[in-house]
């Protein structure tokens, strides 16, 4: 009887673990679906118009980015932006899409970790006037950038953020970051920031 009961405790597990790790690691059906549905569009007006340009005006852009993380915890990016322009342009067989965006904000989840009890993270906060995404490198740029960096209670990315908490801020001139596999580049370049003390943070 206890070896019958062990052995489906272990089944269950298994179970978990494995449907644990098909939601780390699978992109959400919903995003794949809007992605190929705007490449689509975009492939069919440039191969109706062989070597042109072809592109698509979107507005109320989101994209939400997931890293899994050895710990099996998840860090988590957003990227905001109020309109946008998609282009598709044909390099011989392929094809290399940009996305020139609007009025960004953009939260990114540097680590998640426990203060005693409380579950913490560290946030990375921009905004930037103008910004460009490849779709290709999955590769971000942008230039003249006001970043901010919070750390606060939770694990999930808050919907707005007291810019009077960050306990470093300052603007950067350029800034990118590419995502690989688990691991994020992140490079800013001519930053001139202000660290605030402690005390000046705790509430």
């Amino acid at each position: 009887m206890y070896k019958r009961a062990t052995f489906l405790t272990l089944i269950c597990v298994t179970l978990f673990g494995g449907l644990l790790c098909i939601q780390l690691v699978l992109v959400r059906q919903s995003d794949i679906h809007r992605y190929k549905t705007s490449v689509a569009q975009i492939k069919k007006v440039a191969t109706s118009h062989p070597g042109s340009v072809a592109n698509q005006k979107r507005k109320g852009i989101r994209k939400d980015i997931w890293l899994s993380q050895e710990d099996l915890s998840r860090l988590h990016y957003r990227i905001e932006s109020e309109a946008s322009v998609l282009t598709l342009l044909p390099i011989e067989d392929k094809f290399d899409i940009i996305e020139n965006l609007e009025h960004i904000k953009c939260w990114m989840q540097d680590k998640l970790y426990t203060a005693g009890e409380s579950p913490m993270q560290q946030i990375r906060f921009f905004e930037a006037d103008q910004g460009t995404y490849r779709y290709t490198t999955q590769q971000f740029l942008a230039q003249t950038v006001s970043l901010s960096l919070f750390r606060m209670e939770g694990h999930e990315i808050p919907i707005r953020l007291d810019q009077g908490a960050a306990f470093l801020s300052g603007i950067a001139q350029d800034v990118s970051f590419s995502v690989c596999g688990k691991t994020t580049q992140f490079q800013t370049g001519r930053f001139k920031a202000t660290l605030k003390p402690q005390s000046e943070i705790i509430r």
